[in-house]
């Protein structure tokens, strides 16, 4: 008897993301769905359950132990074993933080998306006001503590703290459009900060404008622990 999927992500995130995703892309048999660093696979079996038709891949498979869900071996730094637009929604869930070339990656999930296909990831949110205020204090964001040299682990390490700005500007260059960021919950200690919000949104755009730095400090930025973005290829 196969035992069942672990999660890797935080407990009850991925409760928390299905809402988001399923209201992004209703399920359906006919819409195809790549779960990106599945793990275990217990997205792939959430989403397996709700009626997508889902694939997988992990580099390390052997993990995986869903067996109604295929499960490739990929590296996400190399070209991804799948045909051109075969997915119509790609899901990298607490996945981007722990990779280097996010250019290349985003190229290939736009490659092998449809027109008008959905690439959503999530990755901890380093715009919220703790973290704000923990990179004032001590130089490192929310969830991003300092690395060592020398020390590769791509599994455990965080070595991308990216702003929803850095994130659209590499999402364009591979095709896709920024159209949405969201949370899975909001924190309790940027909420107790609230008040700085209006002097930050008033500065950011004396300073820069609004049309680049839009979901700087929207709600699900200022006060989400987790950063949702939501892309479609062009």
């Amino acid at each position: 008897m196969t035992d069942a999927p672990q999660a890797i992500a935080i407990p009850g995130k991925h409760e928390l993301l299905m809402p988001i995703i399923t209201r992004t892309v209703a399920p359906g048999k006919t819409i195809r769905v790549l779960d990106l660093g599945a793990g275990e696979g217990a997205l792939s079996e959430k989403l397996f359950q709700l009626g997508y038709d889902v694939s997988a891949c992990d580099l390390f498979p052997e993990m995986f132990c869903y067996p109604e869900v295929e499960c490739r071996k990929a590296d996400l730094h190399q070209p991804l074993p799948y045909e051109d637009k075969t997915f119509d929604l790609i899901l990298a869930i607490e996945v981007v933080e722990h990779l280097e070339n996010h250019l290349s990656l985003f190229q290939d999930i736009s490659r092998l998306l449809n027109e008008g296909g959905v690439f959503l990831f999530s990755t901890p949110n380093i715009m919220s006001l703790k973290s704000r205020m923990r990179f004032l204090f001590s130089g490192f964001f929310y969830s991003h503590g300092p690395l060592t040299p020398g020390v590769d682990d791509p599994v455990h390490q965080h070595i991308a703290a990216f702003t929803p700005n850095r994130y659209r500007f590499i999402l364009e260059k591979a095709n896709l459009e920024l159209t949405t960021i969201e949370t899975d919950k909001k924190q309790k200690y940027s909420m107790l900060l609230c008040w700085l919000a209006p002097f930050i949104r008033w500065y950011t755009k004396k300073k820069f404008g609004t049309e680049l730095t839009q979901f700087e400090n929207c709600s699900a930025a200022l006060y989400g622990r987790t950063m949702v973005a939501i892309s479609r290829k062009k």
